[in-house]
């Protein structure tokens, strides 16, 4: 009644799907995860340092953040989700779906 009255448009996702919905995990996150950990934890852990302090750890993570986002990644995001241009494919090839009839 609340989505009705305030003319909010609710959509439904199926079960276990939002993963492959949600866009910058499809393309950045998961790249900025790995490029913060192997290039720059791992060369921390080469050098022996086991310990990063907010003074260390900004610089860095802000440095493989804008390595990752830029627009040609977040552009890559839609494309990478089915969304543009539409293909309702790529979701569906993610989904677990077993059709009964």
């Amino acid at each position: 009644d609340l989505c009705r009255e305030k003319k909010i448009i609710t959509l439904c996702m199926p079960p276990h799907s939002s993963h492959v919905l949600q866009l910058l995990n499809v393309t950045c996150f998961l790249p900025l995860k790995r490029l913060y950990g192997d290039e720059h934890i791992q060369d921390l852990a080469r050098k022996h340092v086991f310990y990063i302090n907010i003074e260390g750890f900004l610089p860095a993570f802000k440095d493989a953040f804008f390595n990752i986002f830029i627009a040609e990644n977040c552009c890559k995001a839609f494309k990478a989700a089915g969304l543009v241009p539409l293909n309702t494919q790529v979701v569906l090839d993610h989904l677990k779906v077993h059709l009964r009839t």
